[in-house]
């Protein structure tokens, strides 16, 4: 077996990388054999902060180390160890009595050694041994640590790859969970979705009935607590969703209120404030919605967290505002601050502040990604109790300058005094109380319903009678929506634009899909029952080629005809409950 030093120090490091034991571990072996090799008084190794600019002594070996010397900290460049940090080059002093730049940290070092432990063309730290005596050490001992010296650089690199390799690992693993999250909403939604559109409907047509003041105080609450909830589902169906990189036109405060929306709750029960000021205008940018909810929703965290470790009430402001071309939105919190050291670095890459486990230091640098990608700029302003993340945007050149969502009063809408009916009208949903809502509304506008819980049921009366229009549901067992609105225009290709769509779960790919191929328009559960007559009116002439009066029509012989008041030739519209 061979007996030298250097070939069993070597085998002895090269075993314990291959057997994964921790940096700090083969760290502590280097070191040993490098002294021992050397026959050094002290040595040590020395890591590199490169934020602060200082050397921290992490081990040590030999005899006269005290926690003073240890807590020695050097400044790059400082002394012969902060030479070869600062330069990433060996050095080897001879004679320490005659070098200007070394640092009497011992009184009787005669001769220091110090070689660089590089990572990734970066120095990441030191080797550093002391000699009693002048010229301890020779050009074999600085060849014998330099080697040393890579061993512990390619341990590093390969534990840094491992831990990206396991940080990606579960960055999969978490987007399987967010996928398959997103998918549980989804579900949920509709479920939510459903009797949400129920309580709206029927409470509308309390409000048609007009009870008295104290019925409408009632109704009217009903209504917007109805809204409230249906904001809620739909923001948390928003940040669920699939990412989607495409852009629209969306008004800032619109932007604000979905972020805020979703944490407010959570930040009233941990006793902290939250102030929205939106825009008197809702100016207009052109984002992905998703992105910017989630630029927002970090901010959020942020500010929660730096105020969590304070013990004064909490307060976190948004604000929405114009600067000649620019749209900004601020979030100011109360919070501990952030040192003015730190400041310069918070959108670095994996820059954190926080504990291990604690966060990957990714959520401000993906931030500042997303607004560059969206032409924007994010910046921060902190000192003590007064942080400020300003987000600038530019303006979208839009036509028509959203503005701010308005709360839906219960319907004014009354009741046609003639007697002639409008049209005939087939309601398919599998939620009973919905189809029994709509009909009954519908009725009071004089149109004449049927109703079908699937459809398979839709079908048969389809077969029977002929119909001005067909409020579907899209999801339903059996034959759901997409199949009933197939079967239907080859039974009757006039039906091909005669199709109203609704659903509360308007956000998994097929659905979208489906809904995007069509000329007909689509109502998102919850939806106002004006908005309904609205889509419906247009066609319900009674003069749109045999379709409307009293349904007793005779069969259609022809080919697919124009549409005279009808949605033909228009795109799909996804109307969004009004609020």
């Amino acid at each position: 077996m061979d007996n030298n030093p250097v070939a069993i120090a070597i085998r002895e490091v090269l075993t314990a990388i291959r057997q994964r034991k921790r940096v700090e571990e083969i760290l502590e072996m280097v070191l040993s054999f490098a002294s021992d090799i050397g026959k050094a008084a002290h040595g040590s190794i020395v890591t590199i902060d490169h934020n602060e600019q200082k050397l921290i002594i992490t081990s040590v070996r030999g005899a006269d180390w005290t926690l003073e010397k240890q807590m020695c900290q050097l400044g790059l460049g400082e002394g012969l160890t902060g030479h070869v940090a600062l330069t990433g080059k060996p050095y080897l002093c001879p004679d320490t009595r005659i070098d200007p730049n070394y640092f009497p940290l011992f009184e009787n070092v005669g001769c220091e050694l110090i070689v660089p432990i590089i990572v990734e063309d970066r120095v990441w730290g030191l080797i550093n041994l002391d000699g009693l005596e002048p010229d301890s050490f020779d050009e074999a001992t600085l060849s014998t640590v330099t080697l040393l010296a890579e061993l512990a650089s390619f341990a590093i690199k390969l534990r840094l790859d491992l831990t990206e390799q396991e940080r990606l690992q579960r960055h999969l693993i978490q987007s399987e969970k967010l996928a398959s999250l997103g998918e549980t909403i989804a579900g949920i939604a509709h479920e939510i979705n459903n009797p949400l559109t129920s309580i709206l409907s029927n409470a509308q047509l309390l409000a048609l009935r007009r009870g008295g003041p104290a019925d409408e105080a009632s109704i009217n609450s009903i209504v917007l607590e109805a809204k409230r909830t249906a904001d809620l589902v739909k923001n948390l169906l928003a940040f669920s969703r699939k990412e989607s990189k495409k852009r629209e036109v969306i008004g800032v405060n619109e932007l604000i209120k979905q972020a805020v929306n979703l944490k407010r709750y959570q930040l009233k029960v941990n006793n902290i404030q939250l102030i929205s000021e939106p825009c008197e205008i809702s100016y207009p940018v052109s984002v992905t919605a998703q992105q910017m909810q989630q630029v927002l929703l970090n901010l959020l965290n942020n500010a929660e967290q730096a105020i969590a470790k304070t013990d004064h009430p909490g307060i976190i402001r948004v604000e929405g505002g114009r600067r000649g071309e620019t749209v900004y939105i601020t979030v100011t919190d109360n919070g501990v601050g952030i040192p003015a050291h730190v400041l310069p670095f918070i959108f670095d890459p994996f820059f954190t502040t926080k504990n291990l486990g604690e966060g990957t230091g990714l959520g401000l640098s993906i931030a500042h990604t997303l607004i560059e990608n969206h032409g924007g700029t994010i910046s921060a302003k902190s000192e003590p109790g007064n942080t400020v993340f300003t987000i600038e945007l530019p303006m979208a050149r839009s036509p028509k300058m959203p503005t701010d969502v308005k709360e839906t009063q219960p319907l004014t809408m009354r009741p046609p005094s003639k007697t002639k009916r409008q049209g005939r009208v087939l309601v398919v949903d599998d939620e009973t109380a919905i189809v029994d809502a709509i009909c009954e509304f519908l009725d009071l506008q004089n149109i004449v319903t049927d109703k079908a819980n699937d459809g398979g049921e839709a079908l048969q009366l389809l077969s029977k009678n002929r119909y001005d229009a067909i409020v579907s549901d899209i999801r339903m067992p059996g034959v759901d929506g997409p199949e009933l609105y197939e079967r239907s225009v080859a039974m009757d290709p006039s039906y091909k634009n005669r199709f109203l769509f609704m659903s509360g779960d308007l956000v998994r790919d097929s659905t979208q899909g489906f809904v995007s191929s069509l000329n007909c328009p689509c109502l998102a559960k919850p939806f106002a029952l004006q908005v309904l007559f609205q889509n419906l009116e247009p066609l319900l002439n009674g003069d749109n080629n045999g379709h409307g009066g009293n349904g007793s029509a005779p069969p259609y012989t022809g080919t697919d005809p124009s549409m005279t008041g009808s949605l033909a030739g228009k795109t799909t519209r996804l109307i969004r409950p009004e609020h």
